[in-house]
């Protein structure tokens, strides 16, 4: 008799995560399982909860009930840069590039922050050289590898995001959480961006906040729907956008994208 094949191991978990603001509960008692090597979605329609669910497992917000797991070790109580140096690493919905530096100097500075350098304060910018190589290769995997000395600040808006994901990638992630990463692009950039998170996402597990059922049918492994900060469902995309639920709820009639 055939043995069942083990279960994927869970690289993040939130078990009954709560987070109250001056008596407005935007997350309740939420509970999430990310496995290990998937692409996970998490969708829901404006006000869901997503971005505070996302600043509770990345450290940015401390829950008010509930805990936060990376690959078993409880890290709800730890600071976002100790998340960081445990394997977990995020970009933001809002651009946080340094638009004066150049795509290059960017990556740069990411690579240096879990160093000595930091602490080094006259310490002449050609050390960050050291690091010159695997900032090179960052940007290759990124799209960006033709253009390291332009300046951040005349980067197309998708290219910033591209810019944005090879920053989150400096600390060599083992999970990688994505806020809404084809917001405001076209369908050229939408493209450029598919192609790019399934690249980043070998050998990694990637968590997505995403608003287009398109760039989620095409790239989600799993997905989580959100719903007045409660999970109203998760599962297989498949599954998921046939629940009666979901699509009263967000999906529209016709059950989302194909």
């Amino acid at each position: 008799m055939d043995r069942a094949a083990p279960a994927p191991a869970i690289a993040l978990e939130a078990r009954g995560l709560v987070k109250d603001f001056r008596g407005f509960r935007a997350t309740n008692d939420v509970n999430l399982q990310v496995h290990d090597g998937e692409i996970h979605a998490i969708i829901g329609p404006n006000g869901a909860g997503k971005t505070t669910l996302f600043n509770l497992l990345s450290g940015f917000l401390k829950p008010t009930a509930g805990e936060v797991r990376l690959f078993g070790e409880r890290v709800d109580t730890l600071r976002p840069f100790e998340i960081v140096r445990r394997g977990l690493s995020r970009s933001f919905q809002i651009s946080s590039v340094f638009p004066t530096l150049s795509v290059r100097e960017n990556v740069l500075v990411a690579l240096q922050s879990p160093t000595p350098l930091p602490h080094r304060f006259w310490v002449p910018l050609s050390r960050l050289e050291s690091l010159g190589e695997r900032a090179d290769a960052i940007l290759a995997d990124v799209g960006l590898g033709g253009m390291p000395g332009r300046l951040a600040a005349d980067l197309s808006h998708g290219e910033k995001r591209q810019l944005e994901i090879g920053i989150s990638m400096t600390q060599d992630p083992r999970v990688l959480l994505l806020d809404e990463p084809t917001s405001g692009m076209g369908s050229e950039g939408i493209a450029r961006v598919i192609a790019l998170v399934r690249q980043v996402a070998r050998g990694r597990t990637v968590v997505l906040v995403e608003h287009n059922m398109s760039v989620v049918a095409e790239l989600a492994d799993r997905i989580t729907v959100l719903q007045y900060g409660s999970v109203l469902a998760s599962g297989r995309y498949e599954d998921v956008r046939r629940d009666p639920r979901v699509i009263e709820a967000y999906l529209g009639e016709d059950g989302g994208h194909a």
